[in-house]
């Protein structure tokens, strides 16, 4: 296991996230081209050696390896409050070694450590499973308000042209 912000860390890291969009593309019956697409448009490797150069140490990757080669990897936000911000696995390859585990464990370590009062494992969403992994190192559910103010209504607007899309790909949600 390696944790740190360097260019071979990040493009480890963007290799993992390409095959992770392929298995979340297949799980949620969406044509392998458009979720790369989207993916990749969302989260470009050049976004993530941005965010390194910025943020500096406060930018942590967590690399996972089984016979020298990448498994997991993980991306954690560090200051007064860590962030998970972003994960990745080649399931084959990982298999049943539980390295999301280490990582999640070693970056709250990481965390503590530095200081930090709080570590937000980021949205569930209606994941039961997810849920269940994240209560395993005493995460809780907390309740949010989420607020959205828009000059002109576009958010309503993009959620029908998606929901839309998606109905024409055939694309469901993976729970």
């Amino acid at each position: 296991m390696e944790a740190g912000n360097s260019a071979r860390l990040i493009d480890e890291f963007h290799s993992l996230l390409e095959l992770s969009l392929l298995r979340w593309a297949r799980k949620q019956h969406e044509p392998a081209v458009l979720a790369r697409f989207r993916g990749l448009r969302r989260d470009p490797r050049s976004k993530f050696a941005e965010m390194a150069s910025h943020l500096g140490e406060a930018f942590r990757l967590y690399v996972a390896r089984i016979n020298g080669r990448p498994v997991a990897a993980i991306l954690v936000l560090m200051h007064h409050q860590a962030h998970y911000t972003r994960g990745a696995i080649d399931e084959e390859l990982a298999g049943e070694s539980r390295a999301t585990y280490l990582l999640q464990a070693r970056a709250i370590e990481d965390a503590c450590r530095l200081g930090s009062t709080h570590y937000h494992m980021g949205e569930t969403g209606n994941s039961a499973s997810l849920a269940q992994f994240k209560s395993r190192f005493g995460a809780v559910a907390v309740p949010y308000a989420e607020y959205r103010y828009e000059r002109l209504p576009l958010a309503s607007l993009d959620s029908f042209a998606r929901s839309t899309v998606k109905r024409v790909v055939g694309f469901r949600d993976a729970s």
